[in-house]
């Protein structure tokens, strides 16, 4: 029986005033015309000043301002990062020579070696590896200088987070963050480090670094270089707020079939196989491929919706483990925590 999708995505291609907002405050931290900004991105007005019709502005609008942000701080970290600045124009470059890897693995690699090299640090006392462990079967990308102040390190974990979601479009494959570490405290504000990671945090670790599955590493890249210009015209509303969606990969196509709606039965992995005239065979390996599994899959699938609907006022938990398939809400609340590392009234 074909199942019913009902939309719960977050943004829907429109940006919350919120992430608006933090750009400017980001701006005039750093003493810019905040007004200045504003006209060069034909914005309509200034959300710090006026209390808008709408909530959203548009991705384009988004991005216009992202990149006067970056144009007027001369650095396109966008001024979080606390041991760097980005020089406009560092990050295409880098990007590009991406575009001539064989593999993820190797793209990622020279981007390390180019990201060393070109640079402008207060010192070289920077660590920036990919490693995979021994049985091959998990990758880290870690980033970490010495002398960072420990309560800025999230927002390195958080460019970690960016710099995938720009690897998963690069494959044409989304990459699920299995868990990260963070150099620094837990921040009192934890609402940005949850937006970009849907998976357990650990805090005050040796260094900033992402956990994913090495079969990504594998994938050869899918993108020309007429593709990255069009992306980068969107790049801040696709790398910041909402990643690009993957329409080649096999999980795009199974999510798709599952959609938002688990309070009916999910098909089972022979269902499956019909629904996508795979063989079970050929579905192993592709989602062997990609680094995931139907089960996985499902999981984010249930994840992903219940954090939707948690952000939202008036369900409660008992409601929302129901919308994502639980009759029992103290299992919602065992495989929550284990998918992020928080309780449902927790990450609430």
């Amino acid at each position: 029986m074909p199942r019913t999708t009902v939309n719960t995505q977050v943004y829907n291609d429109a940006v919350p005033m919120e992430f608006t907002r933090a750009l400017l405050v980001q701006a005039r931290a750093h003493d810019k015309d905040v007004a200045a900004i504003l006209r060069a991105a034909r914005f309509p007005f200034d959300p710090l000043r006026q209390s808008p019709q709408t909530v959203f502005v548009s991705r384009e609008q988004y991005s216009r301002l992202c990149v006067e942000l970056v144009r007027a701080l001369g650095d396109e970290s966008g001024g979080v990062m606390p041991d760097v600045r980005t020089p406009v124009g560092t990050t295409r470059l880098i990007l590009l020579s991406m575009l001539g890897s064989p593999d993820l693995g190797s793209a990622i690699r020279r981007a390390i070696e180019f990201n060393a090299s070109c640079r402008v640090r207060r010192d070289a006392s920077v660590t920036n590896r990919l490693v995979v462990d021994t049985g091959g079967k998990e990758a880290t990308l870690s980033y970490l200088h010495s002398d960072d102040a420990p309560e800025l390190q999230h927002n390195v974990l958080c460019n970690l987070a960016m710099w995938m979601r720009f690897c998963g479009w690069l494959i044409g494959q989304q990459i699920d963050l299995s868990s990260a570490d963070c150099a620094g405290p837990e921040p009192e504000f934890t609402a940005g480090l949850r937006h970009f990671f849907h998976c357990p945090v650990t805090y005050r670790q040796p260094v900033n670094l992402v956990r994913f599955s090495a079969r990504h590493l594998e994938a050869p890249l899918l993108r020309d270089e007429a593709q990255l210009h069009e992306f980068l015209k969107l790049a801040p509303y696709h790398i910041i707020i909402e990643p690009q969606t993957s329409t080649v990969s096999v999980t795009h196509r199974i999510r798709e079939i599952l959609g938002d709606d688990f309070r009916e039965e999910l098909p089972s992995f022979e269902a499956l196989t019909g629904l996508l005239n795979m063989s079970a065979r050929t579905l192993r390996r592709r989602l062997e491929k990609e680094g995931t599994s139907y089960q996985r899959i499902k999981d984010n699938a249930r994840r992903d919706t219940a954090i939707t609907l948690l952000s939202r006022r008036g369900l409660t938990v008992s409601e929302v483990a129901e919308r994502v398939g639980f009759s029992d809400p103290s299992a919602f609340h065992r495989s929550f925590k284990k998918w992020t590392g928080l309780s449902p009234g927790s990450y609430r």
